[in-house]
Formats: structure tokens, C-alpha cells, sequence
């Protein structure tokens, strides 16, 4: 029985349809917007089933343009990530239903869009990232009916689609993986990823994929529809959205990596931590909503690793305080010039996204100074946001 879920982690329930925002109305299969500038960014509407996009000439407020609507086949939508091609991808996860799904869509896509592709995932899929060098695609996935439920999945992009069926996995006893949430994806291909629970909190950890990578044999495959099967929390098992009828693909098996670093300990001050990213300096963000019932308030912690192993130091960085407005984070995204997009949630539910200019040290006293500042730029969404991603 996988451990308790902190509260407040991630609202993951889609009963309410969301309004699509379209020029050309929604029998246009693709409704392709104007030419974003870089730094764009999106969010996932996860109780209305959209994606809020923010241009960025913005200076706060409301998205500029929505993907929502019966078309795209979003439901639930939790983290995204962008390919080579500026094709969005995102993960998805239905509570009512207990079904999880990866929806493709296409570069500058706007309103009520047909996905380039649909499939269904098993599990409850959270964090995703794209290594635009090798098209490697890096799901981080809970399957509680396997004996494996903590799973890094990675799935092969070919020419802008994928089966979304795994070619290989990290999972397994040496990875120390405890329900992983955020992905991310330096310049050298290597991987991070949070895990919402440990033995003594979260942790964050990093994975080197042996050389040479894996790399899947022959075209891709769908992936099988998951069979009902008891869980943790109540279940009800369906099949994702409209894609080909699955091919079954030979099994994975499973990289049991050490990370190269596990970040973990009091010290650190990682306790529930949901979202990270890497900048272009090898500096580790890491959102964490702390544990409000024990003292422990949210933050944005920055790491350096320079070692391998276990490193329980406390971060060279970090946004945290009540200047902030930090309430329950669960992304965090940093853009070409260094700011800091944080998603995130009001006391009252209202999804917000803040811009930070840069984030304190984290020497002296902790949530002082530097370290207790204000955003510089708040935007709103409509509904609960969970994942952020900007346009490489």
C-alpha cells in the first residue's frame, strides 16, 4: 500500500467543462494561433480541463488564449512539456475515473483542437519532461497494482508522435523512488525528479542513463488499455481517449539505477517537494508545498549539487515567506532570462502563477530579506492550475 498523500497536492477532478477560446469557432479541427514569442508560457487548468496560455508581452492578469473543449481530449490535466517541434504534451489523470492519458498538441494551437495524439497511460501519471537532443520523453508514473508502483517511464518520440508505451523504465528497489511527481531534463540528458514521500520526507534525486542510452527496437506501438484493478483509493479503471486499437509491445525491463544524488533530510528543507527544473548553470528549483499542520511552510528551494550520494546541506537559495504569497506550489519553470514561474493556488482555491526576479540566499536567518520577496508578476486562471511549461 503506497503511503499517505500529502493534502492539497494536486486537485484531480474534471466535471466541468471548459470554454474554448477560438477565432474560427470548434468545428475547426486545428485552430492555430499567432506566432508566440518566446517565453510564452501555459498552464494546466486541471477542474476545467484546459490549458491557459500567457503571451509574453503580458504583465499579469488573465490567459490571453485557451485549449479547452470536448476536441481535445484533455481530462485531468496535470504537467506539460514541449518536444523539438514546440508540440505540447501533457499528462493526464481522472480521479473519478482513475484513468490516465497523454494528449499531443500541436505547435501554436489555440481552442477547442483535435490532439495530434491520444493514448492512454497506466497509472496515475504526474511529471513530464523532453530531451529535445534525443526525443526521449520521461513520464514520472505511480501504478499501484504493480509490483513496481514507482516508475520513471521513458518513452520514445518518432517524428513528433509517440505510442506513449514505455521502451524501458527506471523503477525498482536501488532507485529509492516514492511516488515521483515533477521531471526534468538537463542539457546533458540527465534526469531529476521529486518524490513526494520518503522515509523521513521528499527527496529529490538524479538518474544517469547508462551509455549507450536505450533506444526501442522497431516502430512504436500503442500502448495496452490498463485492466480494473484494486488501488489504494477508490477505483474505476477506463480506457483513455480515441487512438488506434493498442498493439501489445514486448514488456519493459526496468532500470534499477542508484541515483547519482538523493537530496533528502531535515536540513534541506525538502518535505513535500512537487515540481523542479534545471537552469542553464546546472542550478536545481524545486517547488515544495512544506507541511502546514507541522510548521512547514511552502517554498522555492535551489540546490547545487557538487557531489554524489546522499546530500543532506541545506539549499544556496530559496523564495519563501509571507511576502511570497506561496500557499501550496506544485511547479516551478525558469524562462532565458532567470525568472521564476511558480504555480500555485490562493487559500480560497483561485489557481494563480507568480514571476520571481530571483531567489534569495539562503544563508542567515531563514524567510528574511532577499528570500522574503514578492512576485513581480501575478496571472490568474480560471480554474485549479497544476503544471507550467514555457516555450524552449
Amino acid at each position: 500500500m503506497l503511503p499517505r498523500l500529502s493534502i492539497g497536492f494536486i486537485v484531480l477532478s474534471s466535471v466541468v467543462a471548459f470554454a474554448a477560446c477560438s477565432s474560427s469557432g470548434i468545428n475547426n479541427p486545428v485552430n492555430v494561433g499567432p506566432n508566440f514569442f518566446t517565453n510564452t508560457f501555459y498552464a494546466t487548468n486541471s477542474v476545467q480541463n484546459g490549458i491557459s496560455i500567457f503571451t509574453v508581452n503580458q504583465k499579469g492578469g488573465t490567459p490571453t488564449y485557451n485549449i479547452g473543449g470536448a476536441l481535445t481530449q484533455l481530462n485531468g490535466p496535470q504537467y506539460i512539456a514541449f518536444d523539438n517541434k514546440q508540440n505540447l504534451w501533457v499528462t493526464n489523470f481522472d480521479k473519478q475515473t482513475q484513468s490516465g492519458a497523454l494528449v499531443e498538441i500541436e505547435a501554436l494551437a489555440t481552442g477547442n483542437v483535435q490532439p495530434l495524439n491520444a493514448v492512454a497511460l497506466s497509472g496515475r501519471p504526474r511529471g513530464i519532461a523532453i530531451d529535445a537532443n534525443s526525443d526521449l520523453m520521461v513520464v514520472a508514473d505511480v501504478i499501484p497494482t504493480s509490483s513496481l508502483p514507482n516508475q520513471l517511464e521513458l518513452i520514445s518520440i518518432v517524428n513528433g508522435q509517440s505510442s506513449g508505451a514505455a521502451f524501458d523504465q527506471i523503477a525498482g528497489a536501488n532507485t529509492r523512488l516514492n511516488v515521483p511527481s515533477g521531471v526534468a531534463i538537463d542539457n546533458r540528458g540527465h534526469i531529476y525528479v521529486t518524490n513526494l514521500q520518503g522515509t523521513a520526507g521528499g527527496s529529490v534525486e538524479k538518474f544517469i542513463i547508462p551509455t549507450p542510452s536505450p533506444t526501442p527496437s522497431g516502430s512504436p506501438t500503442a500502448s495496452p488499455t490498463p485492466s480494473p484493478t484494486p488501488s489504494p483509493t477508490p477505483t474505476s479503471t477506463s480506457t483513455a481517449s480515441a487512438s488506434p486499437s493498442p498493439t501489445p509491445s514486448p514488456s519493459p525491463t526496468p532500470l534499477n539505477l542508484k541515483p547519482n544524488f538523493i537530496i533528502t533530510g531535515p536540513n534541506t528543507g525538502v518535505v513535500t517537494p512537487t515540481g523542479i527544473a534545471v537552469d542553464k548553470n546546472g542550478d536545481i528549483y524545486v517547488s515544495d508545498q512544506g507541511n502546514i499542520a507541522l510548521g512547514e511552510k511552502p517554498e522555492i528551494l535551489v540546490f547545487h549539487p557538487t557531489k554524489r550520494g546522499l546530500i543532506s546541506t541545506p539549499p544556496i537559495r530559496r523564495i519563501c515567506g509571507p511576502a511570497t504569497l506561496l500557499n501550496a506550489p506544485t511547479d516551478v519553470k525558469i524562462n532565458t532570462t532567470g525568472q521564476i514561474y511558480v504555480a500555485d493556488s490562493t487559500k480560497t482555491g483561485s489557481g494563480v502563477l507568480y514571476v520571481y526576479t530571483a531567489a534569495g540566499s539562503a544563508k542567515g536567518a531563514a524567510c528574511t530579506g532577499a528570500q522574503n520577496v514578492a512576485p513581480v508578476t501575478t496571472y490568474t486562471s480560471p480554474g485549479a492550475v497544476t503544471g507550467i511549461g514555457l516555450i524552449p
